[in-house]
């Protein structure tokens, strides 16, 4: 009967589209926001990549102007990771709102990494709050002076310290753009003004591309550890 073999071309084309949609989900690889690493000695901190640069921002207490730079970040189509404390987040609820939505990179910055129950403590404090804005689950930390015995305490806990090869507080961005290297983890000056960030941001565009710690950690890269 005519409408029997309508019938059954349609579920014949409901099938071959089933069947076309599951291969394609199962041959998707999976995206690089969970970093695979296992060290074979003590747990170390990564400071550099194989491939494009990755650029930071330390966020504490005092800092202000982690709204401006992400705005600039998303002005020229880039991405940074930034690191910030608890209190910062308290004190700053709609640029950390702002830095979740946008999908940055947020890792935990720790200014005193002298006592592993403290580290875990705000490391604790820093995931609750960034939580309550839909960010599931944070996956780096970094010391902002000294690391003591953080990449140990933060592998237990599951996280990745991540530290800097460049830190353009101590190094022209001019040098750094002439002599940039491939994999270098870059953390940025918060005293520098932002025009004389934004005309070298667009230069850095030209030349290399900048990923997120997770794309940089999370590929087929090969990571420098400080041991």
């Amino acid at each position: 009967m005519p409408w029997l073999f309508i019938r059954i071309k349609q579920l014949k084309w409901m099938l071959l589209f089933l069947f076309s949609a599951i291969f394609f989900l199962i041959t998707i690889p999976p995206p690089p926001e969970q970093p695979v690493v296992s060290f074979v000695g003590p747990p170390a901190a990564i400071y550099k990549g194989s491939t494009n640069v990755a650029l930071t921002v330390n966020v504490d207490d005092t800092e202000t102007n982690a709204g401006k730079w992400a705005r600039l970040f998303m002005k020229h189509d880039m991405t940074a990771s930034f690191f910030v404390t608890s209190s910062w987040l308290d004190q700053h609820p709609k640029t950390a709102k702002l830095l979740v939505e946008r999908a940055f990179d947020i890792g935990v910055l720790l200014t005193d990494t002298s006592d592993a129950g403290e580290i875990e403590k705000e490391i604790n404090a820093v995931q609750k709050r960034l939580k309550a804005y839909g960010m599931e689950r944070v996956l780096y930390v970094r010391a902002a002076e000294e690391m003591g015995g953080l990449p140990e305490t933060s592998s237990s806990l599951g996280l990745l310290t991540v530290q800097w090869s460049v830190d353009l507080a101590e190094r022209p961005p001019s040098d750094f753009i002439r002599n940039m290297k491939k994999g270098d983890i870059v953390l940025l000056n918060p005293e520098e003004d932002l025009r004389v960030t934004e005309k070298w941001l667009s230069i850095l565009a030209k030349k290399e591309k900048a990923v997120s710690l997770s794309e940089l950690a999370g590929n087929d890269t090969r990571i420098e550890y400080i041991p």
